[in-house]
């Protein structure tokens, strides 16, 4: 059996913290360094939440309508953490090996300094895309592809090409560098959250008096759930896709998926 390893073959190691190896029969070390990663990462949705919010005094984007009020703001806090702590740990980031990769600031290859940045200046980016004409009318709806044709199609086309792709990349990944328990958890961990909403929008479809609306801070959530890997596309993909994420609630709110129909009498 390997040093710092019990009888589950777990390597304690893994927490940080060598000396957990050591530890009583009913001794538990707090892993302090996951705790310290947790926190940075914390920070960094804190920080992306207020850089959205002063962009948005600035017309960014146009629609910008964030809650004002104490209590939507702190309900806005209880989603984005929630769902930020599952992204956390999902994709590893409360990892010694992990949070070293993305938060590396020293030479050689300082790429705390890309995450950092593409986190924090993909929410304004996103944002000022409506400003984009073209942009601003995507919306795969039945109306967009009849009023636009081949176009619409082609631009359809190219955005699911690029979506397959990094879906395909990262499942080959997990494939190629793991064994086939850790592959299937890989798997297993984001088809089953895929799944839930998938679910969720089916029944939300199906029952009347009900809108649904699929927002893309929850997309931008889903998405970045696939960068685990320490790898420049796994890295760019979280930073990317947590900025979308944080933006979605941030410039408008963390509303629901459903809306119910209200009926007005008088």
């Amino acid at each position: 059996m390997a040093p710092g390893q019990g009888l589950t073959g777990f390597d304690s190691s893994l927490l940080g913290d060598e000396s957990l190896s050591h530890e009583g029969r009913h001794g538990h070390r707090v892993p302090w360094r996951q705790y310290a990663a947790l926190a940075v990462w914390f920070l960094l949705l804190l920080l992306q939440y207020i850089v959205v919010r002063v962009v948005c005094q600035f017309g960014v984007p146009q629609d910008c309508h964030p809650d004002t009020h104490l209590l939507e703001v702190v309900y806005d806090f209880q989603i984005m953490l929630i769902m930020g702590f599952m992204l956390a740990i999902l994709t590893g980031v409360h990892l010694p090996d992990r949070s070293a990769y993305l938060f590396r600031f020293r030479r050689p290859r300082p790429r705390g300094f890309a995450f950092v940045g593409i986190m924090l200046l993909s929410g304004p980016a996103w944002g000022s895309l409506d400003r984009v004409e073209e942009l601003s009318r995507i919306s795969f709806t039945t109306g967009w592809f009849r009023s636009g044709g081949a176009k619409s199609v082609c631009i359809a086309l190219a955005i699911f090409a690029a979506a397959f792709g990094l879906l395909l990349w990262h499942f080959v990944c997990a494939f190629k560098h793991n064994p086939l328990s850790g592959f299937l958890a890989y798997c297993c961990s984001r088809l089953s959250i895929w799944l839930f909403y998938g679910f969720y929008l089916f029944v939300a479809s199906q029952t009347a008096g009900v809108y649904v609306h699929l927002h893309h801070y929850i997309v931008g959530f889903l998405v970045a759930l696939l960068a685990e890997f320490n790898h420049p596309i796994s890295l760019i993909l979280l930073a990317a896709g947590t900025g979308v994420f944080v933006q979605g609630i941030s410039a408008y709110d963390a509303d629901p998926v459903i809306e119910r129909k209200r009926l007005f009498l008088f």
